[in-house]
């Protein structure tokens, strides 16, 4: 006979502990905070199509962040969590409203924000904010361990490549948030995921390998519908020639893959394989 939607959910609620590091990461964070920039700093930029374009889909990614984190913070409310944990979680939701808006700004002194999402491309900010009754290791599994640390690889590589004063700050800033975010999400991993029931982590790592071909799609350009994806390569293309923030398609690419390679191979020691 087979289980119901609440017994298989059930399989995947674990104890989330309380320790004194979450509390270090509360104090990180609120460190972190108190130095954040909410706007971006004053300069000329030039008008780019490409890069306009280029930062209306940060926009967009930032934007999908948002509900996908709230999903976390939800769950870790209805699985009984405490406060540090709850907090940090909390804290990143804010941190990509900032991030949100701060590459919006960008796209806007670039030459437009685009608030139209083009077909062909799996960006739904508002799809992630239904109501979801999905556990908490899932939502941690698919905007932590996955999510941010392939966002930290990328974020981290345009920071490097960038020249350009005033989006080398916007990266900057976020770079700085995305590199606390993904000690939290694997401080979290650490604590979840070993607990989980064989079945649980058989599920999360199915589950993984459908995440891994999204953010190929999403965070990369590979897997995207032939015309989609030689307009998405250019785009990133021109907007690296232009040094505005982005790296060639190829190498945003090969840099997706490798982060990729990292995290099934960090959840691996967790427990969770990812297929």
């Amino acid at each position: 006979m087979g289980r119901s939607d609440e017994e298989e959910a059930e399989e995947v609620r674990v104890s989330i502990p309380q320790e004194p590091a979450w509390r270090a990461l509360r104090r990180a964070q609120a460190t972190r905070a108190r130095a954040a920039r909410e706007t971006l700093p004053e300069g000329k930029l030039p008008t780019s199509d490409a890069a306009r374009r280029f930062w209306s889909r940060r926009t967009w990614s930032e934007l999908a962040a948002v509900p996908a984190v709230s999903q976390v913070v939800l769950a870790l409310v209805r699985e009984g969590a405490g406060l540090e944990p709850l907090g940090a979680y909390a804290a990143i939701a804010a941190d990509e409203v900032r991030h949100a808006a701060l590459s919006r700004a960008l796209a806007e002194r670039l030459g437009g924000y685009d608030e139209d999402v083009p077909e062909g491309l799996d960006f739904a900010p508002r799809s992630l904010a239904a109501p979801s009754d999905v556990p908490v290791a899932v939502w941690a599994l698919a905007n932590g361990c996955f999510s941010e640390t392939v966002s930290l690889a990328l974020i981290r590589a345009r920071h490097a490549a960038t020249r350009q004063p005033v989006v080398r700050a916007a990266l900057a800033e976020t770079l700085k948030d995305e590199a606390l975010h993904v000690r939290v999400a694997w401080h979290f991993a650490g604590e979840v995921l070993p607990n989980l029931s064989k079945t649980a982590r058989v599920d999360l790592g199915g589950y993984g390998a459908e995440l891994a071909e999204m953010i190929r799609r999403t965070f990369g350009t590979l897997g995207l519908p032939k015309a989609t994806e030689r307009r998405e390569r250019a785009l990133r293309d021109d907007t690296a020639a232009a040094g505005l923030g982005a790296l060639p398609a190829a190498q945003e690419n090969a840099l997706v893959t490798a982060a990729l390679e990292d995290v099934a191979g960090r959840l691996r020691r967790l427990g969770v394989r990812v297929r």
